[in-house]
Parts: C-alpha cells; structure tokens; sequence
C-alpha cells in the first residue's frame, strides 16, 4: 500500500477509530529521540477550531483560534473501548498540564502528559 491508499483508508475511518490508530503511531514514536536524555518529547493528535462571531447580515468575522489536544478514553472508565461514536464533542482542560482537551467521552487521559481529565 503507498501512501495516497493509506490516506484514503484513514479518511475512511470513523473519527474515534481515526483518533485510535494516529494514537498507537504516535505513542510508539518520539519527535527527538536524538535528545531523550535531556528533552521530553512526544507527538499529539490535537484540534485547532474557531467560532463564527458575526450575524447573519454582518461581514463575516471569525474569533481567535483554540488548539485542543484530543484526550483518548480513560481504560480505568471504560476499558478497552473507543468510546461512542459522537465525535470530539466533549471538551475539558487538564489539570495536571493546562492543555485544553477534546474527546468522545467525559473521562479520558491527557494526550500530552498522561493525567486523567474529566470534560463536560
């Protein structure tokens, strides 16, 4: 498989299962390994979104961009599954880093550094 079929397949794949596959690559990769001894580094699914701000007869004006790093579901909650498949409409931050989160669930762990998070 090149890697236009393998884009395909993933864009194929429901958002949950998406987020799952991208999490098993990117937990077994580090962006630096070359300065693990000195700098911790890891790569994150994240979701950069940004609400409509205007009317409907104003010119159309957009606000600041937030950047959410999307949490996958807590296996202490709910074991090994995905979660339903709602998509990311659950949001928190985390309290251990401060990153803002993103899930299908309410319970998961932080895609940055591991603590639970509790969303809403």
């Amino acid at each position: 498989m090149d890697r236009r079929e393998l884009a395909e397949e993933l864009r194929r794949l429901p958002v949950e299962e998406l987020v799952a596959v991208l999490r098993d690559v990117f937990e077994a990769r580090c962006p630096f390994p070359e300065e693990s001894a000195f700098c911790r580094s890891r790569f994150f699914l994240g979701v950069a979104s940004s609400d409509l701000e205007s009317d409907g007869g104003e010119p159309e004006r957009w606000g600041p961009w937030r950047i959410e790093a999307v949490a996958s579901p807590d296996p202490s909650h709910y074991g090994g599954s995905l979660g339903p498949g709602w998509g990311l409409c659950q949001s928190g931050g985390c309290g251990a880093c401060g990153v803002g989160a993103r899930s299908n669930v309410k319970n998961g762990i932080c895609a940055v550094c591991g603590a639970a998070v509790f969303m809403t």
